[in-house]
Order: C-alpha cells, then sequence, then structure tokens
C-alpha cells in the first residue's frame, strides 16, 4: 500500500484565496473531539477498572487517600475533557452545517438531540460527583485519625453515592459515543 504524498499534501495546502480549506478545520475539531472523549472516559473506565479494584487490598486509610488522589486527577481530566467536547461539539456542528445541509435532515436532528440529552445527563452526574460528593469527601478524609481499622460509615456512604454516579457515566458513555456515529454516518 503506498500512500501519495503529493495528494495528501495538496490537500492540506492553502486554496487559492490562501486560506486553509474548511475540511481540515472540522478534521482538526473532530481529532480534539475524539481526542477529549477518550481521555474522559478513559479515566471514568481506569478509576472503576484499575483503581478501585487496585486500592481495596491496601490499608483503609491509604486506601481512601489513593482514592481522594485519583479522584482529584479524574476531576481536573474530566473538566479539560467537557470543556473540550463542548467547544469542539459546537464548532464541528457550525463547519459541518452549512457545507451538507445535514441539520435539515430529520433523523440527524433527532439524533443529535439524544445525543446532547446523553451528554448532558453525564454532566448533571459529573456535577453533582464534584460539587455535592466530593466536598463532603474530601471533609471526611482530613479529618480521618491516624490509626484506623476500618471505613467511617459516613466516608463509606459518599463514595458509594460518588462510584454509582461514575458507573452511571460509564454506562452513558458508550451510548454518546455510538450516538456520535450515527451523526458522523448520517
Amino acid at each position: 500500500m503506498s500512500v501519495d504524498l503529493q495528494r495528501i499534501s495538496a490537500s492540506v495546502t492553502k486554496n487559492d484565496s490562501g486560506k486553509i480549506p474548511m475540511t481540515i478545520w472540522y478534521s482538526l475539531g473532530l481529532l480534539i473531539h475524539l481526542i477529549a472523549l477518550a481521555l474522559w472516559l478513559g479515566g471514568i473506565v481506569f478509576f472503576l477498572i484499575v483503581l478501585g479494584p487496585a486500592v481495596h487490598e491496601l490499608e483503609p486509610r491509604i486506601t481512601i487517600t489513593t482514592l481522594n488522589q485519583g479522584r482529584l486527577g479524574l476531576e481536573t481530566a474530566s473538566w479539560i475533557a467537557i470543556g473540550l467536547l463542548l467547544l469542539t461539539g459546537i464548532l464541528n456542528l457550525v463547519a459541518r452545517a452549512p457545507a451538507t445541509g445535514v441539520v435539515d435532515n430529520e433523523s440527524y436532528g433527532i439524533i443529535l438531540g439524544v445525543k446532547l440529552f446523553v451528554f448532558s445527563a453525564m454532566v448533571v452526574h459529573h456535577c453533582l460527583q464534584v460539587f455535592k460528593y466530593a466536598p463532603r469527601i474530601a471533609n471526611l478524609t482530613s479529618d480521618l485519625p491516624q490509626t484506623m481499622t476500618a471505613w467511617p460509615e459516613a466516608l463509606l456512604f459518599n463514595w458509594r453515592r460518588w462510584f454509582l454516579l461514575l458507573k452511571i457515566n460509564a454506562a452513558l458513555g458508550p451510548i454518546a459515543v455510538l450516538l456520535g456515529l450515527a451523526l458522523a454516518s448520517s
């Protein structure tokens, strides 16, 4: 399989007016959108499949501290990803709509509406994690005694709620991906 570098470089270069074609911006926006999606969903999956189970064998205090540090990292990565997803999603919609007239398509509008609903639900769940349960978890974690043999009940309750929301987002994420693929093919 050979690659025609002249054809590729010609498609990336500026057009007659000296501007880079819109398809390049659309492609770049789509690439950033996919990277942001991978960052958010990858962080969720890593937390659920790797970090969560890995800390079960540790002492309760170390487990709680490790989970809390992982939660902070996941929140940071998630907010960056959510911001990029919002920005690139809007830009990709704006770039695609006039070029293809696809927004006039009724099925496209329905799929887009469902995708936006799923994404909004994921953001609401993330906000509950960050603004409702995370402060409680942080306060209870900072108040832990130096020697402890079991999880405090209040902390365990908040972590269970936090993990439940994370699992719901882990289930909604692939639905959003499939809806995005349906948008791309319509």
